[in-house]
């Protein structure tokens, strides 16, 4: 959540004021954002499916929150961004504005939602060896489709854009389905990992060095695709069609997700290892985990107080680098100050909280050590 407020206040910056050696890499390292979100959302829905006894049972409950997130979340995001979309642009009439920004304007809880109701026929029914592969060809379909198929009818295009996107900047839909569906299966790996944990398959020593060879791997991976995106480029550039280069440029569901992916898993590794294997829990930690409780909440308030609001002020692609570290900073304590309020309200969150998840992790650490004593 963090990176999503570093990202969106980001677009309210005024690129001629920003070095553009500035925005070449921070723009990349928010484009982390995404993915983390709509994978943590597959790591933490297979955890679930791996653990029921039915995963029926949990596919109903899910199936529940894919509604919400289609009929409320996606007007409440809307309407919290409705200022900062609105912002710089004409429409015809209030009804073609409502339209356009609030109906038939896609944010990623839509396409999570989606993803909430077929992906446990990948997560259930397929071996984790099957599932890669599927990833892979749906990522790498993706990119073929792109390049080699141009819809002229209206209709077939926006199917296009849907299910594995366009070249370009998309009409309406940007995340399309395909390559992040294939984002969000990813995290059904860490998932099972931490079933298999919960449920005494594993150990936690054991899952750390699966995920951190993983980490290493996808590191490998997303370095390899990057310099061979580029040694291609250099060398084809002028021979190949410009289309190929657009659709393999490094980006989120490209050559530099695995490098993202490799990121997270060097993260969730960190976790495991500090919170399970050492009993550690900082003041850090308890800060952030506020914004992972209440996820949903804070993704629709964080639009409307790092977008919105600005956006009202009229600033709107008029910050400067020190106007953008402000916007950032103080999104973060508001945010975060409406989410520990919005947690207590609904009892997520206890009064002494941060001790209570000492405790927790502590206690975690005892029973992991007498579990290693025990064998």
């Amino acid at each position: 959540m963090v990176l999503v407020i570093l990202q969106h206040s980001y677009l309210s910056v005024s690129l001629k004021s920003i070095h553009i050696l500035f925005d070449f890499f921070i723009w990349p390292i928010t484009g982390l954002a995404a993915v983390a979100f709509v994978s943590i959302s597959g790591m933490v829905y297979s955890y679930f499916l791996y653990m029921a006894s039915d995963w029926r049972n949990v596919y109903r409950r899910y199936a529940k929150r894919a509604a919400f997130l289609l009929l409320a979340a996606h007007p409440a995001i809307n309407l919290a961004s409705y200022y900062f979309n609105a912002a710089g642009k004409e429409f015809s009439s209030c009804s073609h504005a409502l339209l356009t920004l609030i109906v038939f304007n896609f944010p990623i809880t839509d396409m999570i939602a989606i993803c909430l109701l077929i992906a446990p026929v990948f997560i259930v029914y397929s071996g984790s060896a099957m599932r890669a592969v599927v990833i892979i060809a749906m990522l790498v379909s993706a990119v073929f489709v792109r390049v080699c198929v141009t819809m002229v009818d209206p209709l077939w295009a926006a199917i296009q854009e849907v299910t594995f996107g366009v070249l370009g900047v998309p009409s309406v839909f940007w995340f399309p389905l395909v390559p992040w569906l294939a984002i969000f299966l990813t995290g059904s790996f860490a998932g099972q990992g931490l079933a298999y944990l919960k449920k005494g398959s594993i150990d936690e020593a054991t899952l750390v060095q699966r995920i951190s060879k993983a980490g290493i791997a996808l590191g490998v991976c997303g370095g390899v695709l990057t310099v061979g995106y580029k040694m291609l480029k250099i060398t084809f550039g002028n021979d190949w069609s410009p289309n190929v280069f657009l659709a393999i440029y490094p980006g989120q569901t490209t050559t530099l997700l695995p490098a993202y992916l490799a990121v997270l898993a060097f993260l969730l590794a960190s976790l495991v290892k500090h919170i399970d294997l050492s009993g550690k829990y900082n003041r850090l930690f308890w800060l952030l985990s506020v914004f992972g409780r209440t996820s949903l909440f804070t993704f629709v308030i964080q639009f409307a107080i790092v977008e919105s609001v600005p956006a009202l002020l009229g600033l709107k692609g008029g910050l400067s680098l020190t106007g953008f570290v402000i916007l950032f900073l103080a999104g973060m304590v508001i945010v975060w100050i409406f989410s520990y309020w919005y947690g207590r309200v609904r009892g997520w969150i206890q009064k002494n909280d941060y001790a209570v998840c000492v405790k927790a992790a502590q206690a975690q650490n005892q029973s992991i050590q007498a579990i290693a004593l025990a064998r």
